[in-house]
C-alpha cells in the first residue's frame, strides 16, 4: 500500500434539492442556537462581566483533542481486522479529515464515507469498508450509554425521580445496544431476510449485507470489539471531564459535581448524533440546558457553548490536515459520493478484491 491519498476525477455536481435541504438544516441549527442565546442572554452577560480562567480552556482543548484521537485509534483497531496493512499514519490523516467533514463542512459527504472510500481503494470490499464505519458508530454510541448507565448506578440513591427516569432510559438504551450487537453477530437479520443479501436487492438488501459483513468480520474477533468499546468509554469519559471543566471556567461557584456530569453529560453529548450541521448546533445546547438543570447546573447551555470551542479547536487541526491534502481529498470525495449513491439506491456492490 502507498501510504498517501490518491487523486481521482472531480465529484459530480450536487442536486439543487440537496443544496436546499442543507441550507435549510443550517438555518434550523442557527435558529435553534439563536433561541438558546436569547433565553440565556442574562447568564451570558454575567459570564462576560468577570475574568475567566483560560487555563481550564487550554486543559479542556488538550483533553478533547486526545479523546478525538482515541476515536481514530478505535477505528484503526477495527480496520486492522480486515486490512493488516492499514497504518496509524493513514488512520490519523483520514480521522482528522473525516472530523472536518462531519463537523465543519455542512452538507458535504460524510467523513465516514471518506474513510470508507479510502478503504475501497485499498481493495477492501465495499460492504466490509462500510461495516467498519457502522460498527465504529454503534460502539461509539453504546459507549455513551454504558458510561451513563454506570454513573446512574452510583447516583441512584441520591437521584430525584426525574433523574431516575433518565437513568432507567440509559439502562434500557444500553441493553438494547447489546441486544443489537448480539443480533448482528448472531446473523439474526440475514436469517430473517435471507433473500435480501447481495447486490440489486434494494435498501433492505444493502443494510442486511452490511450487517452480515459486520458479523462475518468481527464475530470471531470479539476481543477487538471489546477493546473498541473500552476506548469509546474512555474517550467519552474524557469528553465529560472536559465538559465539566468548561462549566467550572464559566461558573467558579458551580455546585454541580463531576459525578453528576458523568450522569447527564453522556445524555447531552448523545444529541450531537442528530444529523444537524456543526454537530447538532443549537439542539445540543437546548438539551444540555434542560438536562443539567435537573442537577442544579447554572447553565448547561453555556457550558455546551464553551464545549463547542473545544470541538472547533480540534476542527482547526483537522482543517490544516484537510488543506494540506486538498487535491487528494477531492478524489476521495468523488469516490465517497459514489458509495453514498449506491447505498441510497440499494445497489452497494462488491467487486472482487485484487492485489493493490
Amino acid at each position: 500500500m502507498v501510504d498517501t491519498l490518491e487523486s481521482a476525477p472531480e465529484r459530480p455536481k450536487k442536486s439543487h434539492v440537496g443544496t436546499l435541504v442543507n441550507l435549510g438544516l443550517i438555518a434550523l441549527a442557527f435558529g435553534l442556537l439563536a433561541l438558546v442565546v436569547h433565553q440565556n442572554r442574562a447568564k451570558i452577560l454575567e459570564v462576560f462581566s468577570r475574568k475567566l480562567d483560560l487555563r481550564l480552556l487550554l486543559v479542556g482543548i488538550v483533553i478533547f483533542q486526545v479523546s478525538v484521537m482515541l476515536t481514530f485509534v478505535r477505528w484503526y483497531a477495527l480496520v486492522k481486522v480486515i486490512e493488516p496493512r492499514f497504518t496509524l499514519r493513514s488512520t490519523f490523516l483520514l480521522g482528522f479529515i473525516g472530523y472536518v467533514f462531519n463537523l465543519v463542512i455542512p452538507g458535504a459527504v460524510g467523513g465516514d464515507l471518506i474513510k470508507a472510500a479510502y478503504l475501497v481503494r485499498m481493495r477492501i470490499r465495499k460492504t466490509q469498508a462500510v461495516a467498519s464505519m457502522v460498527i465504529d458508530r454503534i460502539l461509539g454510541l453504546l459507549g455513551l450509554f454504558v458510561l451513563a448507565s454506570v454513573a446512574g448506578i452510583a447516583a441512584w440513591a441520591l437521584a430525584t425521580p426525574e433523574v431516575r427516569r433518565l437513568i432507567l432510559a440509559a439502562w434500557v438504551a444500553t441493553g438494547l445496544g447489546f441486544l443489537m450487537l448480539g443480533a448482528i453477530f448472531g446473523r439474526v437479520f440475514s436469517r430473517l431476510f435471507p433473500g435480501s443479501i447481495g447486490p440489486h436487492h434494494g435498501k433492505l438488501g444493502t443494510v442486511v449485507s452490511e450487517l452480515d459483513a459486520m458479523s462475518t468480520t468481527y464475530r470471531s474477533r470479539l476481543g477487538v470489539v471489546v477493546l473498541a468499546l473500552g476506548l469509546s468509554v474512555v474517550g467519552h469519559s474524557m469528553n465529560v471531564f472536559a465538559f465539566y471543566l468548561m462549566g467550572r471556567m464559566l461558573f467558579p461557584e458551580m455546585t454541580t459535581t463531576l459525578g453528576q456530569h458523568f450522569l447527564m453529560g453522556p445524555l447531552t453529548l448523545f444529541t450531537m448524533a442528530v444529523p444537524l450541521p456543526f454537530g447538532a448546533l443549537g439542539l445540543s445546547e437546548g438539551v444540555a440546558d434542560q438536562l443539567l438543570k435537573l442537577v442544579g447546573h447554572p447553565s448547561g447551555a453555556l457550558a455546551m457553548m464553551a464545549f463547542r470551542v473545544l470541538m472547533y479547536a480540534c476542527g482547526l487541526t483537522g482543517a490544516i490536515v484537510y488543506l494540506a491534502n486538498l487535491k487528494e481529498v477531492r478524489g476521495l470525495t468523488a469516490a465517497a459520493h459514489e458509495i453514498e449513491q449506491e447505498m441510497i439506491e440499494g445497489e452497494l456492490e462488491d467487486a472482487a478484491p485484487t492485489s493493490p
